[in-house]
């Protein structure tokens, strides 16, 4: 008697396992579209063998050692770290793409077209000193110039402003990840108390690390339970804990005209970021400011060279260019009030007593195209009243090369960060590509799996069955 119910218990236990494991593919294959859920697996074993004298031990059946999560910690890990980088130049790239929409070269109706435009008109007013219709001309062709840069110069300010509070976004998303964290850390815990592992909710916590590594870069560390703290470079040295077994601090965003720090919690100790879009957005702003700086030693450069020839040097003649409140911003830039007003107040010849038909100051601004000038901060300008010409400066550029050289400085940064987009896009690919070999669903598989377990899962029905049949006969036809 004692032998067929040992063996209906070994039968009940393999159904139990047969049926978990069956709940277990099923709940596999629902979620094999379920981003960053990780494949579980029934892992079975023995159960402990009973001691008979004389025969030997004898089974008792199988016993349930858990419900796994099959993930790979090391790729999991990589991925965080390259996810960062792909996010630092992804953001960048997509800031510099707006940068290159606002310089819009080339075409029409960019700056470069512009200043040739300018010049031309010059050239031709050289031809014409006379005609007013010429004057005005330059004048027209002069602002659409101005309008075209003082445009760049406000929309790059724009940008640079839009992107600070896109930082300020990304330390809001970061702050919203940390206090998910913080709550799955209290859910897992709790459920590990019970003997049980909360492998949904591992999932759920890996793929928020994932998320925050989009922000920036961190030091995850697990405790057994799974429970995670992390951590952010300090400024000076070490780490700073943002969340650990007790919970959760804020992250703190600062930014000035100057600068962008950031800190966590309320003594504020500074970290640094050097991934994720926190990254890709500063990095972004740097760029933006070096280029906004050399538009405005552009428009200086540009404005004091044609003010110069134009004047004669002399302060008492009326400049071509002004800047308002004598600040030389490219946002600023335009064609004097004055001369606007009356276009016959463009000087064409030497002097005021020139002979008719006297051209050659519109023609000196004209040559100015090819003249190669200093654009670095603080440069002079040495000009010949005589031949009305300003000399060449050693390493010097045109005015149009020192813009192309903006231009194409902005052109190279983009190209790099978009070969690192793809480069890394390609590395990333392949850390997915080990991590679906481990924690992946593959539907083929787990219908196989499905077919195997439900023939078990038969079987250990049908060996209930038949003892059932054996029990009957032992009490009905046996008279026990």
């Amino acid at each position: 008697m004692g032998g067929i119910f040992s063996s209906f218990n070994a039968a009940n236990k393999g159904l139990i396992a047969q049926q978990t494991a069956l709940q277990t593919v099923i709940h596999n294959i629902s979620n094999a579209n379920t981003e960053g859920f990780s494949r579980q697996r029934v892992d079975l074993k023995a159960d402990i063998a009973s001691n008979y004298t004389g025969v030997g031990q004898l089974g008792t059946g199988v016993k349930m050692e858990s419900i796994v999560r099959l993930v790979d910690d090391y790729v999991s890990k990589q991925i965080r770290q390259e996810n960062g980088t792909l996010e630092q130049y992804t953001t960048k790239a997509q800031v510099l793409d707006q940068l290159e929409v606002i310089f819009n070269e080339p075409s029409k109706t960019g700056l470069n077209f512009n200043l040739g435009e300018m010049f031309d008109s010059w050239q031709e007013l050289s031809s014409n000193p006379e005609n007013l219709s010429s004057k005005t001309i330059v004048v027209e062709k002069s602002k659409t110039m101005t309008d075209t840069l003082k445009h760049m110069a406000s929309q790059t300010d724009s940008l640079i402003a839009e992107t600070k509070g896109q930082i300020e976004k990304n330390v809001q998303d970061m702050n919203s990840i940390i206090k998910q964290l913080d709550s799955l850390n209290k859910q897992i815990f709790n459920i590990s108390l019970k003997d049980q592992i909360p492998n949904d909710l591992l999932d759920q916590r890996d793929l928020l690390l994932r998320d925050l590594s989009a922000t920036a870069d961190f030091k995850a560390d697990f405790d057994t339970y799974g429970r995670v703290a992390i951590s952010f470079n300090r400024e000076d040295s070490g780490f700073v804990e943002v969340l650990n077994t007790e919970g959760a601090k804020n992250v703190n965003i600062n930014i000035d005209d100057s600068s962008i720090s950031i800190s966590v919690g309320e003594d504020k100790i500074a970290i640094t970021v050097s991934s994720g879009q926190i990254k890709g957005n500063t990095e972004a702003i740097e760029e933006l400011k070096s280029r906004r700086a050399e538009l405005n030693n552009f428009a200086k450069t540009m404005a004091d060279a044609i003010n110069t020839v134009h004047t004669g040097a002399d302060p008492a003649n009326d400049l071509f260019f002004t800047f308002e409140d004598g600040e030389f911003d490219a946002a600023t830039i335009q064609v004097n009030d004055k001369i606007q007003e009356d276009n016959s107040l463009v000087r064409t010849g030497k002097a005021s007593d020139s002979p008719e038909g006297d051209g050659s100051r519109a023609l000196a601004i004209a040559r100015l195209r090819n003249t190669k000038l200093s654009f670095q901060e603080g440069a002079t300008i040495e000009y010949d009243i005589d031949t009305m010409t300003i000399k060449n400066q050693q390493g010097g550029i045109t005015i149009e090369g020192a813009y192309s050289d903006i231009v194409t400085k902005v052109g190279i940064s983009k190209e790099h960060a978009d070969n690192m987009v793809s480069n890394q896009g390609v590395l990333l690919d392949q850390l997915e590509q080990r991590r679906e070999s481990t924690s992946g669903v593959s539907i083929d598989e787990e219908v196989t799996n499905l077919i195997k377990y439900q023939k078990s899962y038969e079987a250990n029905a049908r060996v209930i069955s038949v003892l059932s049949e054996m029990l009957d006969t032992l009490i009905n036809r046996t008279g026990v």
